[in-house]
């Protein structure tokens, strides 16, 4: 039973700092800044790593009232985690779109603050079970020391720090990683469609999906 009543989307929706909309993905999304990125922003630092040259951290992104909203959603959690999970649980129940295609996804920008905002969203998950939901994160070890059950509609996909490399076998269930086109030859999981179908997702959920162990990127 939620703890906090919302008579409308609208409302439940200034209650988590309103949701973001990618244009590569079917459904809506969640996210912060990626300045606020715990092991991202080290990584920002480092030549040659996924996070060295981010998306998220130019472009559009850096447009003063998209930062405004993406700071708008961190505070709308940290300020009231309770109110927050609770307008997340209505939102995943009540929008339509979400509902229709069945799939939500963790932070176009920014990563987990933490094992709160991890469970935190692990709640949200599990009072939500007819939505799959994939969480792409750097916070290696806070995803391996995680000890909570983690909800069966929840991916949490772990993305490989360094560009042309993979995870060590075991190293991580489910993982992701980003191969430059001169290195997708000897490549030994789930190749994204994106680049050969406008930029999007399509009928593809392999993100999504815990059929599938390793889902490679092309690297930009």
């Amino acid at each position: 039973m939620l703890r906090y009543k919302f008579d409308s989307l609208k409302e439940a929706e200034l209650s988590v700092g309103g949701l973001s909309a990618p244009s590569k993905m079917p459904s809506y999304a969640w996210s912060i800044s990626a300045k606020r990125c715990n092991t991202g922003s080290k990584l920002a630092k480092v030549k040659g790593s996924i996070c060295y040259n981010c998306y998220a951290l130019k472009g559009r992104y850096m447009f003063p009232n998209v930062q405004d909203a993406l700071e708008r959603r961190f505070t709308a959690w940290s300020s009231n985690r309770e109110k927050w999970v609770d307008a997340m649980i209505y939102i995943m129940n009540n929008k339509k779109h979400i509902v229709d295609t069945g799939v939500f996804r963790w932070f176009d920008s920014g990563d987990l603050q933490g094992v709160d905002m991890l469970n935190d969203i692990n709640t949200v998950a599990w009072a939500s079970p007819h939505i799959k939901m994939w969480l792409p994160t750097k916070e290696y070890s806070l995803i391996k020391n995680y000890d909570r059950d983690v909800a069966p509609n929840l991916m949490l996909r772990v993305s490989n720090p360094n560009i042309n490399k993979s995870f060590k076998k075991g190293e991580f269930k489910y993982h992701s990683s980003a191969y430059t086109k001169d290195n997708l030859t000897d490549i030994d999981g789930h190749l994204c469609p994106s680049s050969k179908q406008g930029n999007k997702c399509g009928s593809c959920r392999a993100c999504w999906s815990d059929k599938v162990s390793e889902v490679i990127y092309i690297a930009h």
